[in-house]
């Protein structure tokens, strides 16, 4: 007997597993028995028309009536004085389709009456039973009892299990390894349901290789459970592991499936999704918008499938800043979805509302606004019972309605928003947080914000800590900006440096991913890690019990000393792991700034300010000897990114965008923040976002009619240096002077074109970053067209003599490669020049990272690929003083979103440098020798670093060679703290 083809359809789409076996065949019943063979013919004519070709046929009441008639006929027919077992077969495919008409109850009816009649000859009917219990289990999930549905299930699973294991090998059929498969595929996404992942990977991947039995390993339905296997990977958090299945998909698909198949365009978007989940968004979006592409040429654009896919595309490019990309992506899909589901689709309510988020972000805040509201009416025309709209709607329609004056109309949405919070039976920490602190914000008693945006901070903090990444969603940052919003307009400037130091937390552990990954190498720390991990979670879920609490004012006394208990737990292992492993720590971004530890670490005459972008806003924190602001900049986020670009887009040896460059100071540099910086004269610029790749050193100070020495740039007023956290940490004394230094110049690499010249080459320039890698290491063939550096040797060689032969070693050449490096001990040089590329700015993750370019080895291997990557930094041993990178950054990316230098100074600092001395664009060999001379010297000298490289810009500026007043010349350079 074989499965209904209809029954492995619908069976695809259950799945869990149980345990179990019906009773024993009563004694001398055959299924063959010729006195039943009556029954076996109306069998036969109810298959033949449940399985036709003719879905409408097969779904007739013509062939419910002969299933009916089989169970008339069966029920007459006693066996030991039983129904005969084909009543209750019969009764099993009845239930089949009543659920495919989507009549559950029904079917849960039909199949426990029809597994009853069969239990007593389920040995005799294994097929008829197991689809019996997955029928049941189905319907039983789809009705709101996973955890029955779950047992039934796994039921079904374990008597397939035994059921193969005693049928001989000939006798198993190509429809009973798919049973197995489906079977097991419906177990594994009910205990996904449960949170029970680790045992859903092991269903999945029983399902996968009884696939692979039925179909063979290359079919279009095994590709599926490829990754479908490793999304239940991922979901297990085994990341490596699930990346090789679903690429494994992508490979077999691309080989083996036809470009039109369905399961070509699922396994790109399934791989996509994949990498966008572990951080790797960029890498995703190669496949999510291929993915797109083929299902708008083969399926067409009127299908669910279609919009879902345009709507998670979308939802990437909003973390990555991408919102004009994205916005016409959601705009599509909810015209899409209200298409197909009718002008009330919850689905075209959240399509619009990703857009409006989109247009808030962009600085349209009047049209995300009537957005957010149509998104709002639309669900709630349909149904009263969509919560979910609103937790995605209003954490960013009440900020913007107070922005926009209209707060009468905010508090009262933000009512409506701790309402149905509180109502929901599991609500995260998050919604509950945000809530609590907006109600708080519109409400008459301000009395309450000081506390609730704190105890929404300390939230976002847990729930970055969870993130392996280190990245924020978007709904973190947009709330991360409402607390900078409240701290600006309440001057809580201990409250703005909690929320700043979750943002430059986040920035820091993404560029130190794979830094932070060889750390936890160690088994050790790994599992201190790993408990630190339980502790938060469970932090999270005490901090939802309290909130909930207190929304609910119910058992608040009690939740409040139960998340005080889990509080202390949590905190004494985090102090405990910065005290045992401060450099993962640091890695990590995960040090907590108190604002009087850090203005007692600033010398008497330093400022610090942080300059950060959130969601729609951009926030500015000076803190000075005697007083902090906190402000947001009176142009939105887009906007200043926008001034941003413009002013790097337009620099050039023979001028730039005075505009731009006024504008930006303006915006940065308020009264209010000079104010609070008071007399300082030596700043620390804290920059996340774009304005970590903006040069603050060559904003001026006022308009002028034309650049020269006299300028008043801002270096004028501040010596300069830039960190990515705000870890202060002592000034460094010089260690030694210049004479006595020793100092090794690495640079002038043997070209990779020269390694390999038997390489097709690319059109266009320079390409981004992240283009230069592949697999893990160097790219030979995208490195073979990085622009050659005819000075880096001339800067090398003029640097080394000013150290003196005895005092200097070059490697250059053929010998400016890692192994060289590796042969060194680099402890014992007190100055050390990199004059090479440097893979820095751009989006870089995944597997790539930044990166120094050097020689090609002969044969490329892991520890020698030609690129010396953060990490590897990290693991070396340096003593210098000065680590300097010179002409740098001459593989930048299309925009100024990268963290420009914080991953290779970071890997440097671990490594043991004093300082790190870079540039943000290339420098002219003559102006990169003069700065790192005069620097150093300055250093020396007993000059705070930060001043020592003031004044050698300054004299740079005043030297009179041919166009050095330009900042082009003097202001890429850049002084890198911690």
């Amino acid at each position: 007997m074989k499965l209904s083809a209809h029954c492995s359809a619908v069976l695809l789409a259950l799945a869990l597993p149980l345990s179990g076996a019906p009773a024993a065949i009563p004694a001398g019943f055959s299924a063959t028995d010729p006195r039943h063979a009556s029954l076996r013919r109306l069998e036969d004519r109810a298959f033949a028309l449940f399985n036709s070709d003719d879905y409408a046929l097969s779904m007739s009441q013509q062939t419910r009536d002969a299933w009916l008639q089989l169970h008339a006929a069966g029920m007459r027919a006693k066996v030991g004085g039983r129904p005969h077992p084909l009543a209750g077969v019969a009764l099993i495919n009845l239930s089949s389709m009543d659920q495919i008409d989507g009549k559950n109850p029904d079917a849960l009816a039909r199949s426990n009456e029809g597994l009853t009649l069969l239990e007593p000859f389920a040995d005799a009917y294994p097929i008829a039973w197991m689809q019996g219990l997955s029928i049941k289990g189905f319907v039983q999930i789809a009705l709101g009892n996973v955890a029955g549905g779950a047992d039934t299930l796994a039921l079904a699973s374990a008597y397939m299990d035994g059921y193969i294991a005693r049928t001989p090998a000939d006798r198993l059929d190509k429809d009973t390894h798919m049973l197995r498969s489906n079977i097991a595929f419906s177990h594994a996404q009910a205990l996904t349901r449960l949170g029970r992942n680790a045992d859903a990977v092991a269903a999945q991947k029983a399902s996968m290789e009884a696939r692979i039995t039925a179909a063979g390993p290359n079919s279009p339905d095994t590709i599926g459970s490829y990754y479908t296997y490793a999304q239940m990977l991922q979901r297990a958090d085994r990341d490596a592991e699930a990346e090789k299945y679903a690429r494994m998909a992508v490979e077999i698909a691309t080989d083996h499936v036809d470009r039109k198949h369905p399961s070509y365009a699922r396994a790109l978007e399934a791989l996509g999704l994949l990498l966008s989940r572990t951080g790797r968004r960029v890498e995703s979006l190669d496949y999510l918008q291929r993915a797109i592409a083929i299902k708008r040429e083969t399926v067409g654009t009127d299908s669910l499938y279609f919009q879902f896919g345009l709507q998670n595309l979308g939802s990437v490019l909003l973390p990555l800043e991408r919102y004009a990309d994205a916005e016409p992506l959601f705009l599509e899909a909810e015209s899409g979805f209200r298409k197909i589901e009718g002008e009330n689709s919850p689905q075209s309510a959240r399509a619009l509302a990703f857009a409006a988020s989109a247009d808030v972000a962009e600085g349209r805040r009047d049209e995300g606004i009537a957005r957010f509201e149509a998104a709002l009416a639309r669900v709630r025309a349909g149904s009263d019972k969509d919560r979910d709209i609103g937790q995605r709607v209003y954490p960013y329609l009440i900020p913007a309605l107070i922005e926009a004056g209209r707060v009468d109309e905010a508090r009262t949405i933000a009512a409506s928003f701790v309402a149905e919070t509180a109502q929901l039976d599991n609500a995260p920490a998050l919604p509950l947080a945000q809530a609590a602190m907006l109600s708080a914000w519109t409400g008459p008693d301000q009395g309450r914000l000081g506390e609730a945006a704190r105890r929404l901070v300390g939230v976002l903090r847990d729930g970055a800590a969870m993130n392996d990444n280190g990245e924020l969603t978007e709904d973190q940052r947009a709330a991360l900006d409402t607390v900078l919003a409240v701290a600006a307009q309440t001057q809580d400037a201990p409250l703005a440096l909690d929320a700043m130091a979750v943002l430059a937390g986040s920035r820091i552990a993404q560029a130190n991913r794979l830094v932070a990954q060889r750390l936890v190498a160690d088994p050790a720390l790994a599992a201190r890690v790993r408990g630190l991990q339980d502790k938060v979670k469970a932090l999270e879920a005490a901090d939802s019990r309290l909130l909930k609490a207190l929304a609910t004012d119910k058992d608040v006394a009690q939740a409040r000393v139960d998340r005080a208990a889990v509080a202390a737990d949590a905190d004494a292992e985090r102090a405990a792991l910065s005290r045992d492993y401060p450099r993962w720590v640091e890695a990590r971004g995960g040090e907590r700034p108190e604002l009087t530890t850090l203005r007692a670490g600033l010398g008497e005459q330093e400022g610090l300010l942080a300059v950060m972008p959130a969601f729609d806003g951009v926030y500015l924190l000076a803190v000075g000897p005697h007083g902090a602001r906190i402000e947001r900049a009176q142009r939105g986020r887009a906007a200043m990114v926008t001034l941003v670009n413009r002013l790097r887009g337009s620099l050039t040896p023979a001028g730039f965008d005075q505009g731009a460059a006024i504008d930006l100071y303006r915006q940065i540099f308020t009264p209010g923040i000079l104010a609070s910086l008071d007399k300082a004269r030596d700043l620390r610029i804290v920059p996340t976002g774009a304005f970590a790749s903006l040069p603050f050193a060559m904003l001026p100070q006022r308009p002028v009619a034309k650049v020269d020495r006299n300028t008043p740039w801002l270096i004028h007023r501040f010596a300069i240096e830039v960190q990515p956290g705000f870890a202060i940490g002592a000034r460094q004394m010089t260690r030694m002077a210049m004479r006595d230094q020793r100092f090794l110049g690495i640079g002038a690499p043997q070209s990779f074109a020269v390694a390999a010249p038997a390489l097709p080459q690319r059109g266009g320039g320079l390409l981004a970053a992240n283009a230069y890698f592949r697999n893990g290491g160097a790219d030979a063939q995208a490195l073979s067209q990085l622009p050659s550096l005819p000075g880096s040797l001339t800067e090398l060689q003029a640097v080394a003599k000013r150290f003196g032969a005895d005092h200097a070693t070059l490697l250059v050449g053929g010998e400016a490669s890692e192994g060289a490096l590796r042969r060194r001990d680099l402890s014992h040089y007190g100055v050390i020049l990199f004059a090479t590329h440097g893979l820095v700015s751009g989006e870089m993750e995944g597997v790539t990272e930044p990166a120094l370019v050097l020689s090609p080895p002969a044969s490329a291997t892991a520890d020698d690929d030609g690129l010396l990557t953060a990490s590897e930094v990290a693991g070396m041993r340096i003593g210098a003083d000065w680590v300097i990178l010179s002409a740098c950054n001459t593989a930048a990316g299309k925009d100024a979103q990268g963290a420009a230098y914080s991953g290779l100074a970071q890997a440097f600092r671990y490594a043991g440098a004093g300082s790190l001395l870079v540039s943000h664009w290339p420098v002219r060999d003559d102006a990169s020798a003069f700065v790192t001379l005069e620097t150093v010297k300055g250093a020396n000298r007993g000059l705070p670093r930060a001043v020592a490289l003031q004044r050698a810009m300054l004299k740079l500026i005043r030297s009179g060679q041919p166009g050095a007043a330009q900042p082009y010349i003097w202001a890429p350079f850049i002084l890198m703290g911690r």
